[in-house]
């Protein structure tokens, strides 16, 4: 054999033999899970990206589309109790809880926020109106 042929022979003999003990060192080690590379959150670009993404539910009850008016009512201890009178388009109507307002619109509870309806399934809420800011005193007498 010749000197270069005989290199060529111990350069391969070389290479397998490195290959080798790669192949035994990653057998002897633990698999470890892929880990995706974390990217930070960055805001959708464009006009519409509110209306092609899920809103977060955050647990509150959307406020209602009905054209509702609170006009009034009686609050009870418990408030689901409470009597409340509502205009409901051209009607006024007075209802207590689990009473039905229209076709498919029930009230379905009252707690300190304010009115929950059933609107078709939907959970819907009109709250409270806000309390008149107390401006001074009347003299009587």
């Amino acid at each position: 054999m010749s000197t270069p042929s005989r290199l060529v022979g111990v350069a391969l003999l070389t290479l397998a033999g490195w290959l080798a003990g790669q192949c035994v060192l990653q057998l002897s080690r633990e698999p470890l899970p892929a880990r995706a590379p974390s990217l930070a959150e960055l805001p959708l670009p464009g006009l519409l990206v509110g209306h092609w993404q899920a809103p977060a539910d955050d647990g509150l009850i959307p406020l209602t589309r009905l054209p509702l008016q609170y006009l009034g009512g009686l609050k009870a201890k418990p408030l689901s109790a409470t009597v409340v009178v509502l205009r409901y388009g051209q009607q006024t109507r007075s209802l207590v809880r689990g009473q039905r307002l229209a076709p498919g619109i029930v009230l379905q509870d009252i707690d300190a926020d304010g009115l929950i309806f059933n609107n078709q399934g939907r959970r819907e809420r009109l709250p409270w109106p806000p309390r008149p800011a107390v401006t001074g005193f009347k003299r009587q007498g």
